[in-house]
C-alpha cells in the first residue's frame, strides 16, 4: 500500500481510498479553535464592535485547517485569507499588539502556503501548478503587508516566503510523496557516481517518509520471553495486546504524581496531559514510530509553552516520566526499524532536546548522550536479531538440502530394486519367448508369431524401464534418453497388441494433422494404458481404438465389449489417475466409465499444439 502526506492511498487491490489519518487535520482544527477562543480576546477589541463575534473569529481562524490535507486546500486557504483580511479591516486590535488577527489565524495561513507549495492541485498542468503556488505566496505576502504594522512588513514578507520555498523544495526532491511529478528527469547515460547519489537520495527520502510521515506498523521482533511464555495459551494474543495498556495504566499514575514537580498544570488538565504522555506506551507494540512522534510532539509543546514549577524540586525542562517514555520510544524504534529510519529519529530527538534545554547545558548533554546510547544499543540488538534469523534461515536451508539428498538416495535405492525385481524377470521373459520355438516341437506358425510378439513387447518394455531407471538414478548429470513415442506410433502399438492375441483394431476419422510431441506422447500412453486395462479386466472382449482429428483437437475413444467370462475385481490401481494426469498436463480432458451393455469406454480430448517443454510425466 502506498501512502502520501496529502491525498489518498492505493490499497493492495489498486482501489483509491482515504488514508487512516484523514481525520487528524479536523481534530487539529478543533484544538486550534479552542486555542483561538482563548487567544482572540487578548488580540482583538471585541468591545468596540457589536455582537458576539468571538466564536466566529475563532472558527474563521481554525476550522479551514481541516481542508489542508485534501484537494480543497486552495479553497481552505482562500477562506482563511479572506476572513483574515475581513477581520483586520473590521475589528480593531488592542493597544500594543502587533497582530491584526489571532496568532492561530496567521499560523494556519502559513501552513496553507506550505501545503499548497508541497502538493499543488493535481489536475493542473505543471505550469498551472507553479502559477498557483506563486499566486498563493504573493497573495499571502500582500495580505501580511497590508495588515501588519509597517515595522513588521519586511519580516513577514520573508516569513511567508520561507514555507513557500520549503514546500516547493520538498516537492521537487519528492521527500514527502512517493512520486515527484515536478522533479526533473535525470540523464539516463549519467555516470556511476550520479547513479549512486540518486540511489542514496532515494533511500534518504524513503527513510525520511517512514520516520516522519508514513503510517506504518512496526515490524515484530524475535519472540521475547513473554511471547514464548504465552505462545501455547488460547488467550495469548489477547494477553499480548492488553499488556502494553496495563503498563501504560501504571505509568499514568506515576505521571499524575510527578508532573507537577516539574510543570505548572491545572488539576483539571492534569489527567489529560498525563494520558497524552503515556499514550505512546500503549500503542508501542504495533506503532512504535507513531508513539515516538507523539512523545516528540509532546516534548516540543512542553518546551514552547510549559511553565516550570516554582517549587524547583525538578528544574528540568520535561517531567522525568515524559523523558523516560520518550527515551523508551526512541529505543523501540531503533530495535524494530532499519538503521536509516533510526538515524532520522535520532536526529529529530537530539535537535528537540538541544532546543528545549538551551539554557541548561548539563541536562542537554545528559539527554543527548542517553538517547544516543539507547539508539546504539537498540541498533546492536536489531543487528544481532537479524544475524540470528539469518543463521536460522541457513540452518533451514541446510535441512532442506539434507532432505533433498535423502530423497535422491531413496530414488537411487528404488532404481536398484526396480532393476533387480522387474528388469531381471522381463529379461527372462524375452529369453523364454525367443527360445520357445527351439525348445518346443511342432509349433504352428501362429504360435511362433505369438512368441515373437511377446519377445518384441518385452524388449520394448525393457527399453522403457531402463530409461526410467536412468532418470531415477540421475542427480546432476544428463541422462541419455531415447526418442519418446508419439501419435504416429499408435498404429504400431495397436498392431503389436493385436499380434499378442488381444482382439483390437483401430479406426481413424478426419484429416491427419501434425501434433506436438507432448500431445503425441500423451495420446500414445493413454491408448497403451486403455488397451492394457481392457485386456486385463475384459479378457477376450473386442477392443476398438477410435482416433478422430477435429481441427485444433484430437479425440481418442477406446471401447471394449463386456467380458465373456466375469472377472473378479482386483485391487484398484493408478491407471485412470495416470491417464487423467497425462491429459491435463497438455491442457486436455479425459472421461472414463462403464457402458450400458457392460462394456467400458475411455474418451480423451487433447489439443494439437502444446508447449514443447512439456515432457514425460
Amino acid at each position: 500500500m502506498t501512502a502520501t502526506l496529502i491525498g489518498v492511498v492505493d490499497d493492495e487491490r489498486g482501489q483509491r481510498r482515504r488514508p487512516p489519518w484523514r481525520w487528524l487535520p479536523w481534530l487539529t482544527s478543533l484544538a486550534l479553535f479552542v486555542i483561538a477562543t482563548q487567544e482572540a480576546p487578548d488580540v482583538l477589541d471585541f468591545d468596540a464592535v457589536e455582537g458576539g463575534l468571538l466564536a466566529v473569529v475563532a472558527a474563521a481562524a481554525a476550522l479551514p485547517f481541516g481542508l489542508i490535507a485534501t484537494r480543497l486546500a486552495p479553497l481552505g486557504w482562500l477562506v482563511s485569507a479572506g476572513s483574515a483580511l475581513l477581520i483586520s479591516q473590521t475589528i480593531p486590535v488592542l493597544d500594543g499588539d502587533p497582530w491584526p488577527w489571532p496568532v492561530v489565524h496567521g499560523l494556519v495561513l502559513l501552513a496553507f502556503v506550505f501545503a499548497i507549495a508541497l502538493r499543488p492541485p493535481p489536475d493542473l498542468s505543471p505550469f498551472q501548478r507553479s502559477g498557483t503556488v506563486a499566486l498563493v505566496w504573493l497573495a499571502t505576502a500582500a495580505l501580511f503587508v497590508v495588515s501588519v504594522p509597517a515595522d513588521l512588513r519586511a519580516g513577514w514578507a520573508v516569513g511567508v516566503t520561507a514555507p513557500a520555498a520549503a514546500g516547493t523544495l520538498l516537492r521537487w526532491l519528492g521527500w514527502l510523496s512517493p512520486n515527484a511529478p515536478d522533479a526533473p528527469a535525470g540523464n539516463a547515460a549519467g555516470s556511476t557516481d550520479a547513479g549512486e547519489l540518486q540511489r542514496w537520495l532515494a533511500e534518504a527520502r524513503r527513510s525520511f517518509r517512514t520516520a516522519y510521515v508514513s503510517w506504518v506498523r512496526s515490524p515484530r521482533t524475535g519472540p521475547p520471553f513473554a511471547r514464548r511464555l504465552l505462545d501455547d495459551r488460547p488467550w495469548a494474543e489477547w494477553a499480548r495486546g492488553v499488556m502494553p495498556w496495563l503498563l501504560a495504566f501504571g505509568v499514568f499514575w506515576i505521571a499524575m504524581a510527578s508532573i507537577q514537580e516539574t510543570l505548572i498544570v491545572h488539576d483539571l488538565v492534569l489527567p489529560f496531559f498525563a494520558g497524552l504522555i503515556v499514550l505512546p506506551v500503549g500503542i508501542a507494540r504495533d506503532y512504535a514510530l507513531l508513539g515516538w512522534r507523539l512523545a516528540t510532539v509532546v516534548a516540543l509543546i512542553i518546551a514552547v509553552i510549559g511553565t516550570p514549577s516554582p517549587s524547583g524540586q525538578d528544574p528540568g525542562t520535561w517531567p522525568v516520566i515524559q523523558q523516560w517514555v520518550w527515551l523508551a520510544m526512541t529505543f523501540l524504534v531503533s530495535v524494530r526499524h532499519d538503521r536509516a529510519t533510526t538515524l532520522w529519529v535520532w536526529a529529530a530527538s537530539v535537535a528537540t532536546m538541544s532546543a528545549g534545554t538551551v539554557n541548561d547545558t548539563g541536562q542537554a548533554v545528559t539527554l543527548v548522550v542517553t538517547t544516543s546510547a539507547a539508539v546504539l544499543i537498540g541498533d546492536l540488538l536489531r543487528t544481532r536479531r537479524l544475524a540470528s534469523h539469518e543463521v536460522e534461515r541457513q540452518a533451514e536451508l541446510s535441512e532442506l538440502e539434507k532432505a533433498r539428498r535423502t530423497v535422491l538416495e531413496e530414488r537411487t535405492r528404488i532404481a536398484r530394486d526396480l532393476h533387480d525385481v522387474v528388469a531381471h524377470h522381463m529379461s527372462m521373459v524375452v529369453v523364454q519367448a525367443e527360445s520357445a520355438p527351439y525348445r518346443l516341437d511342432e509349433l504352428s506358425e501362429t504360435a511362433r508369431a505369438e512368441f515373437t510378439a511377446i519377445s518384441a513387447s518385452a524388449r520394448q518394455a525393457l527399453v522403457e524401464i531402463r530409461s526410467m531407471l536412468g532418470v531415477l538414478r540421475s542427480e546432476d548429470h544428463t541422462v541419455a534418453t531415447a526418442p519418446q513415442p508419439g501419435l504416429d506410433q499408435v498404429h504400431e502399438l495397436v498392431d503389436s497388441v493385436a499380434h499378442s492375441g488381444v482382439p483390437v483394431h483401430m479406426e481413424t476419422a478426419g484429416t491427419p494433422i501434425t501434433v506436438s510431441a507432448a500431445t503425441g506422447l500423451s495420446a500414445y500412453r493413454i491408448v497403451q494404458e486403455s488397451v492394457a486395462n481392457a485386456s486385463r479386466h475384459a479378457p477376450g472382449a473386442p477392443v476398438v481404438v477410435h482416433l478422430r482429428y477435429a481441427g485444433d483437437t484430437i479425440e481418442l475413444r477406446v471401447t471394449n465389449d463386456p467380458p465373456a467370462v466375469p472377472v473378479a475385481a482386483g485391487a484398484p490401481g493408478h491407471g485412470l489417475i495416470g491417464m487423467r494426469e497425462r491429459a491435463s498436463v497438455v491442457g486436455g480432458s479425459l472421461d472414463a466409465g462403464p457402458l450400458p451393455d457392460g462394456g467400458y469406454e475411455v474418451v480423451a480430448v487433447l489439443p494439437v499444439d502444446v508447449e514443447e517443454s512439456t515432457g514425460e510425466q
